[in-house]
């Protein structure tokens, strides 16, 4: 090392504070420059990655070779009738979520897709029916259950404004604004499904197919005791009373708007829609409730609108007494089991249970009967 004189060692001691100084300033200038870059590139990362693997499908379908996970309906839907290959669809709420497109395709000889959504309202399941059918010309089918228990319902009622929601709507993925897809591209939650994603695809785990996306069947327990366990049977409330015009003023609206308007706007598509069929136990509580007779009311109303609508094929299941009545095949008063979803589709490519202008009144008639009749005291015995 080279040496030092005096003189030069006096100024260095001059000197000392503003060096000491100016390296403080590089030190934090630097580990600022470190920690911007670091962070800068961790987000350019997170969004490269959620951009390029796309779990939900939000910019593109797919990527061939990579596995992914199906599991979130209000957040992969979108992007599923988006960009996916196919041209038809099963939807509905959590009555549909049991269907197997490969039967679909099978009976129909279709390339279907599966977009379900639980608690979903008329309106929701309408707005992505329309997402699909502006996207995709290819779509030829349609298969949509009307659930009776939301049909008397604001026309505009959509899970973003119910108050009972316990989520957060993702409206970034679903309006077509590009400005606000930073919530996508830099979220977390989303950025662990694409490393889920990646995991899936480097152990050879295959991606989820329709015939489970949001299956639920495996995770419950079927059978007349567990019905029984899931409802506590209420007293009566008051005598049955017919529909009311302001109910079926709002019933009109929601399947004029929600149901008749799309099959109308498409009329090169055909619309399979269908009345679930809900177990007695369901009828129970609403005779005991003094909804009963309102509940036949509506759902003849909407029977008597859809019916002669040329692309719509209407299909009734509330008089199937070997299905209502046979709890075995229900986790509580209203979700069955596959078996149903299988029979309902077998029943639609055999034209089984097809309601028309001249069956629709003895359907009801035969409907009115047995529910009005029925001997619920028999369900507890």
């Amino acid at each position: 090392m080279k040496k030092s004189t005096c003189a030069e060692f006096i100024l260095f001691i001059q000197k000392a504070p503003l060096i000491c100084y100016i390296c403080n300033v590089m030190k934090n200038k630097t580990f600022i420059i470190i920690f911007l870059t670091i962070l800068l590139g961790g987000l350019a990362f997170v969004a490269t990655a959620n951009i390029v693997i796309d779990p939900i499908f939000h910019y593109h379908a797919p990527l061939k070779g990579v596995s992914y996970k199906l599991d979130d309906e209000r957040y992969q839907n979108n992007g599923i009738v988006k960009h996916f290959d196919y041209d038809a669809i099963i939807t509905g709420t959590s009555m549909t979520e049991n269907f197997k497109t490969s039967q679909l395709d099978s009976l129909f000889g279709t390339k279907s897709i599966k977009t379900c959504f639980m608690g979903g309202s008329y309106l929701e399941i309408s707005d992505n029916i329309r997402t699909a059918l502006e996207y995709n010309p290819q779509i030829k089918l349609v298969v949509r259950a009307t659930d009776q228990f939301d049909i008397i319902n604001d026309p505009n009622k959509h899970p973003s404004t119910d108050p009972e929601t316990t989520f957060e709507y993702p409206w970034y993925i679903i309006d077509n604004n590009p400005f606000n897809d930073v919530e996508y591209v830099l979220n977390k939650s989303l950025f662990s499904d694409t490393l889920n994603n990646l995991k899936a695809t480097l152990t050879h785990t295959p991606s989820t197919t329709f015939d489970e996306y949001m299956n639920w069947e495996s995770n419950y327990t079927f059978g007349k005791a567990t019905v029984l366990s899931t409802y506590a049977r209420p007293e009566i409330t008051g005598e049955n009373v017919s529909i009311s015009e302001n109910e079926r003023s709002l019933l009109t609206a929601n399947v004029q708007q929600n149901i008749i308007d799309l099959a109308e706007d498409y009329p090169e598509v055909t619309f399979y829609i269908w009345i679930p069929p809900y177990s007695v136990c369901y009828y129970d509580q609403e005779i005991r409730a003094g909804k009963l007779l309102r509940d036949l009311d509506a759902m003849e109303t909407e029977i008597q609108m859809l019916v002669d609508i040329p692309n719509i094929r209407l299909y009734g299941f509330a008089d199937r007494e070997d299905i209502v009545t046979n709890l075995d095949l229900y986790k509580d008063v209203i979700h069955y089991d596959s078996s149903v979803n299988e029979e309902v589709l077998n029943c639609m490519a055999e034209g089984k249970g097809l309601l028309t202008v001249d069956n629709y009144e003895s359907y009801m008639k035969k409907v009115r009967d047995f529910y009005i009749n029925y001997d619920y005291d028999s369900i507890y015995e």
